[in-house]
């Protein structure tokens, strides 16, 4: 039987129990067991998908229930790894299969290992089994920063020619990227910091991509066509005068091989590795990176992937409205900084320190209250249940224009976000140059 499209099989319902993470994963109930071992026997299921679903399964842990899904893949195989990984991904390189083995087990690779594997990832060989696995097992255990490193130099690797130039000289560039997913309860206010930033003494740059989901809000690009801003094509055009919302990269113009896994992600459904590092990918050399972790521990793990992936200067809004770096207005924001030092810098703490050298980097919190800075009283943080695209445009369109628009709650937020930005762009200036 041919293969169906993932959204309609019973194996992406198992998908959303055993692949959620560490904590919440679930087991499968007698019904879904049932399901899935009837598509796995009419062949219908992608070997994406298989391979997601058994990765992120064997991490959680399979129970004495779920093991009946062996009667679809053989006797024992659930406790066989070389055996399973030969079952969902027979045709990716001997290499590839030894460390899906080797994910299956709960090992954690080292960042050349983990460059191997990504390397693999944004190939165009067969594999899509092994590449759903080893996507949903490091998801679900959590990825390490070593490994998030060495899969964002195969990333690289993978950039466009034209996205390869060398940048031109001129003002230094801040580079914003925010999930890919967009939101779904709010507007975005991306362009209108892009717009403040080109109005101190930066050149913009926004990055932009497909929507992979599992959240089908409006994204970012959906919204930089509604309004009609600029693309950026190649390096050589940020010589250009500078666009009024900023220039925006597209992941589709960057690098086809991430693109390429939009399809893949939309099919695995949980959000993988490529939901972080997407935003990390530095085409045009950019001084400062602003991204945004919704979640603790990811703040601290991506402060340290943009530090080794060598970015001079980093932003991570921690807490923002629906993950993005736009800020809430009725909860205060931390935002994570990190600078790279350009020469010796005396000591942050307590006098008698050790001198930090030129290389190093050093970090800063920053706690941001829109509230208090604003010197207001909101009542209810804004939240929709579809917000148009059309009216975040017009919204867009007018604040670029008027510096205002008909809805308080919008104004204050981008007042708010680009004040608490610029902030921390303040921080990391003074301390490159201290």
């Amino acid at each position: 039987m041919a293969v169906t499209s993932s959204s309609n099989l019973a194996i992406s319902d198992g998908i959303k129990a055993v692949g959620i993470g560490k904590k919440g994963s679930k087991a499968l109930t007698p019904e879904l067991i049932q399901a899935i071992i009837h598509e796995l026997m009419e062949g219908c299921v992608p070997e994406v998908v298989k391979g997601a679903f058994f990765g992120a399964l064997i991490i959680k842990g399979v129970t004495p229930e779920e093991k009946a899904l062996e009667e679809a893949l053989g006797p024992g195989v659930l406790s066989d790894f070389p055996r399973l990984v030969s079952y969902l991904a027979g045709d990716a390189p001997a290499p590839i299969r030894t460390l899906c083995v080797r994910l299956l087990r709960q090992e954690t690779l080292d960042e050349e290992t983990a460059k191997a594997l990504g390397d693999f990832l944004f190939s165009s060989e067969p594999g899509d089994g092994a590449r759903g696995m080893a996507a949903s097992i490091m998801r679900v255990r959590y990825e390490t920063s070593e490994e998030y490193t060495g899969i964002l130099r195969s990333i690289q690797d993978t950039i466009e020619p034209l996205f390869r130039e060398a940048v031109p000289p001129g003002d230094p560039i801040i580079q914003i990227a925010e999930p890919f997913d967009g939101v779904d309860h709010s507007y975005l206010i991306t362009p209108l910091v892009l717009q403040y930033f080109q109005k101190q003494r930066y050149r913009a740059v926004g990055l932009v991509g497909r929507n992979s989901g599992p959240k089908m809000g409006n994204n970012l690009l959906d919204l930089v066509n509604a309004v009609g801003a600029t693309f950026l094509r190649r390096n050589t055009e940020l010589r250009d005068k500078k666009p009024d919302l900023g220039w925006y990269i597209r992941q589709q113009d960057m690098s086809t091989a991430m693109d390429r896994w939009v399809e893949l992600r939309r099919q695995i459904i949980k959000r993988p590795f490529l939901s972080t590092l997407e935003r990390f990918v530095n085409p045009v050399k950019a001084d400062i990176l602003i991204a945004s972790a919704f979640h603790p521990p990811y703040g601290e793990k991506m402060i340290t992937v943009a530090e080794k992936a060598g970015h001079p200067g980093i932003i991570i809004v921690r807490n923002g409205l629906e993950g993005t770096p736009a800020f809430p207005l009725k909860r205060g924001v931390k935002i994570l900084c990190s600078a790279r030092l350009s020469r010796k810098a005396g000591p942050t703490r307590p006098a008698g320190q050790v001198r930090q050298a030129a290389g190093q980097y050093r970090r800063q919190e920053i706690e941001f209250n829109p509230e208090e800075y604003l010197n207001i009283r909101v009542e209810v943080e804004e939240k929709f249940e579809h917000p148009s695209l059309e009216e975040n445009a017009r919204l867009i369109k007018e604040y670029a224009h008027q510096g205002r628009t008909d809805y308080q709650l919008f104004n204050w937020r981008v007042k708010a976000t680009c004040a608490g930005l610029a902030r921390a762009v303040e921080w990391i200036e003074s301390s490159r140059k201290s």
